[in-house]
């Protein structure tokens, strides 16, 4: 049987067509792909510009209730500060913040670092004793304070002592008067670890007001937190979040109620007061 090169032409004839079509196939696969890579991209950024956007939002929420919160001070009443909260302010139409928190008061006080020529101190009343508007929560009955040294049994410092102040001021026949009481704890290295025996006591009245000293008598004391058995008046919390399209970003600034404050334009960045603030 002869090889007939006529017939094997034509059993050949669409292959070219269907290994066209193949190559065509797969360039389309590659350029679809290729598209949703581009289109990720595309919305990534879109998406951090607006989340820079809906964080410069929050900022602007921040500001305005820390200049409320001035206002406070100055004129000793946080009633306004204080409706802040559950409130929402639109820049435009795209750009708005809301404010989930605006409180006078905190569940607790906290402070990290604390060396013994640096005590820390958690005020809660304004200079002359008078509790502002707003601030009617009170310390009363008890507090707990936790706190914790680097090393205690490595480094020997077992039977290192922290030093609590705290200071009533009250009024009696229009007379301003204050007392001081003091407490020493000894840290013991509670659990084999670095945190210190806790310190409890049950010395504080209703009809007063405090503010705590807090000083390591012999070494840095890494970690200290005040709980009241009721709130801690004296640390101003606020939540701001921030909206932009699809982007959402929340700021959470702790700072001192009555505390004086530094300009309060500038105060998020350049405050030489102390403050805590979270994303």
């Amino acid at each position: 049987m002869g090889f007939n090169i006529k017939n094997f032409k034509n059993n050949q004839s669409g292959v070219v067509l269907i290994m066209s079509l193949m190559i065509l196939l797969v360039m389309i696969i590659s350029v679809i792909a290729l598209s949703r890579v581009i289109v990720g991209e595309v919305k990534m950024t879109r998406n951090s510009d607006n989340s820079i956007i809906a964080f410069y939002a929050a900022e602007s929420g921040v500001e305005k209730a820390l200049y409320y919160l001035k206002l406070g001070r100055e004129n000793t009443n946080f009633t306004d500060f204080i409706a802040l909260e559950g409130t929402e302010s639109f820049m435009d139409n795209e750009r708005n913040f809301s404010f989930t928190t605006a409180t006078t008061t905190s569940d607790y006080f906290e402070a990290f670092d604390i060396s013994t020529s640096s005590p820390a101190t958690a005020q809660i009343i304004l200079p002359g004793g008078l509790v502002p508007t707003g601030l009617e929560a009170q310390l009363s009955g008890s507090y707990n304070i936790k706190w914790s040294i680097d090393d205690c049994l490595a480094g020997g410092h077992a039977s290192d002592r922290l030093e609590v102040s705290a200071t009533s001021l009250y009024k009696e026949s229009s007379i301003l008067k204050s007392d001081t009481q003091q407490v020493t704890g000894v840290c013991g290295c509670e659990g084999g670890g670095d945190t210190c025996v806790e310190i409890d006591n049950s010395s504080i009245t209703a009809d007063k007001f405090y503010y705590f000293t807090f000083r390591p008598l012999n070494n840095t004391v890494t970690y200290l937190k005040l709980t009241p058995d009721n709130k801690y008046p004296g640390e101003a919390n606020i939540e701001v979040v921030g909206n932009y399209r699809q982007s959402s970003h929340t700021i959470n600034v702790k700072v001192n109620t009555v505390a004086p404050a530094s300009n309060i334009f500038s105060y998020v960045l350049f405050s030489d007061d102390e403050l805590s603030k979270g994303f």
